[in-house]
């Protein structure tokens, strides 16, 4: 694809990141020298049934954020049009999702922790002040920096006050983070954006979402399951108090939550500031919670994994090929997520799809250690525990290879793509059925179709999307 060389007054200078719809350019504007980011959305990838909504979202994103200024939230400095794409120049931000962080099973203290959802809150606390809720926080919204300042986000579906972009009856954000009043398509307020923050702090103290399984599965838990306290799930001993507090953010009525922001804020740094008794081998000893570890440093890769990818992708990209995997091997200590990483290095796709199947095949025989079994994030299990079904099932244990021969000889059948828009439904939300439409009419198999469809979504998660769907090398 050619990539624009300016975009109104911005200079094009790199690609952050690609979307279903356009792509997120790193930019520069010469009157004001500083850098921006610049997020588009290419007209003609527009379905034309969803193309009104589409823009007017996007729009709306410019609209909601650019009221906003505040240090904890990507500010947004532009809308504009041309042609061929639309497109917001806002802030540029050095950092990374946190989901990348949660991915990659990256250690908190409980005081990190608690310092990102002060954050957070306080984001949070500024823009419902000024009658903007923003309707899908998530961890793949808020970006943090590397000195730890938190960004929220994407306010694309977020509700103004004086916005009639959403109607009752008509469910938007993503399923896993959703509030029971958002998934029964009622009107919301600002408490469901503290709904969703309370499952980003399960998250955080956990590793595991607190609502698991497919789609339905998900939204019907949102609506009528409490989930297990995260002192049953945290590999730390945490006091009552902390299952209180998520109980509280996470209860299923508004009136029953936090109020506001502020009052979920206080009750977080009035649980940082406790103390906890520890055995420390030696003894019980009275520590504050907030220098508590919720996590452990995953290990590091062995050099015959990192060999083997060197190896692999050097046919496609040549001498760079070991610093590039180098590089990919300090973010995820995923064995899927690092092949996913490299791939996406690969431009071409058929080159790619080459590269994804060689890899599988000489990955296959050897030792993955920490970085194929305890350093997965789920080690091939659903977030809940249990293994989640999948579009395929092989006859016995085996390759991701074998399982994608299994799914080229497999009909495209509309259940298959039915079942595959759910899965992408989680991650994504409603816009699923438009790009697994998409990538049916162009696939030539299933596998050739689950990878189309993979390709709408971040590094991180689509190699979580294709571990569930049975092509993640296990």
């Amino acid at each position: 694809m050619i990539h624009p060389e300016r975009l109104g007054k911005y200079e094009i200078r790199s690609v952050l990141g690609k979307g279903a719809m356009g792509i997120v350019y790193k930019a520069f504007d010469p009157h004001i020298e500083r850098f921006v980011a610049i997020k588009t959305i290419r007209k003609d990838m527009v379905e034309p049934e969803l193309a009104a909504q589409y823009m007017v979202r996007f729009k709306n994103e410019a609209k909601a954020a650019g009221r906003l200024q505040h240090p904890n939230i990507v500010s947004v400095y532009e809308y504009g049009e041309d042609d061929k794409v639309t497109y917001i120049a806002m802030e540029y931000v050095e950092g990374a999702g946190l989901r990348e962080y949660l991915n990659r099973r990256a250690s908190f203290d409980f005081g990190q922790l608690a310092a990102l959802m002060e954050q957070l809150l306080d984001a949070l606390e500024f823009a419902h002040a000024r009658g903007v809720v923003h309707r899908d926080i998530k961890p793949s919204n808020l970006i943090v920096t590397s000195h730890d300042r938190l960004k929220v986000a994407d306010f694309g579906i977020a509700r103004v006050d004086t916005s009639n972009l959403t109607m009752v009856g008509m469910s938007i954000g993503t399923p896993p983070y959703m509030s029971p009043e958002q998934i029964r398509g009622f009107e919301v307020d600002h408490r469901s954006d503290l709904f969703s923050t309370g499952i980003v702090l399960y998250e955080l103290l956990t590793g595991e979402r607190p609502f698991g399984g497919n789609l339905e599965s998900v939204t019907y838990k949102i609506c009528h399951e409490d989930p297990a306290p995260p002192s049953t799930r945290s590999a730390l001993k945490l006091p009552l108090e902390v299952d209180q507090l998520v109980a509280r953010a996470l209860a299923k009525e508004p009136e029953a939550r936090f109020q506001d922001a502020r009052s979920f804020n206080d009750a977080l740094r009035e649980v940082a500031r406790m103390s906890v008794q520890v055995d420390d081998g030696s003894g019980t000893t009275l520590v504050n919670i907030g220098t508590l570890m919720l996590g452990k440093p995953v290990p590091a890769w062995d050099d015959e994994t990192l060999r083997t990818a060197e190896h692999e992708l050097a046919r496609a990209l040549g001498p760079m090929a070991k610093l590039i995997v180098r590089k990919a091997a300090a973010q995820t200590h995923d064995w899927v997520e690092l092949r996913s990483i490299l791939a996406d290095k690969i431009v071409d796709l058929e080159v790619r799809r080459k590269f994804v199947e060689a890899f599988n095949v000489a990955g296959s025989g050897i030792r993955r250690g920490a970085a194929g079994t305890g350093g997965r994030s789920g080690s091939g299990t659903h977030p809940s525990g249990s293994s989640p079904s999948r579009p395929v099932t092989a006859s016995k244990p085996g390759t991701a290879q074998t399982a994608a021969t299994q799914l080229a000889a497999a009909p495209l059948d509309q259940a298959f793509i039915d079942q595959v828009t759910a899965r992408l439904a989680a991650y994504i939300g409603p816009i699923a059925p438009v790009l697994t439409k998409r990538a049916a009419r162009a696939a030539k198999n299933r596998t050739d179709f689950l990878y189309r469809v993979a390709d709408n979504l971040g590094t991180q998660e689509r190699a979580a999307f294709l571990r569930e769907v049975g092509l993640g090398g296990d």
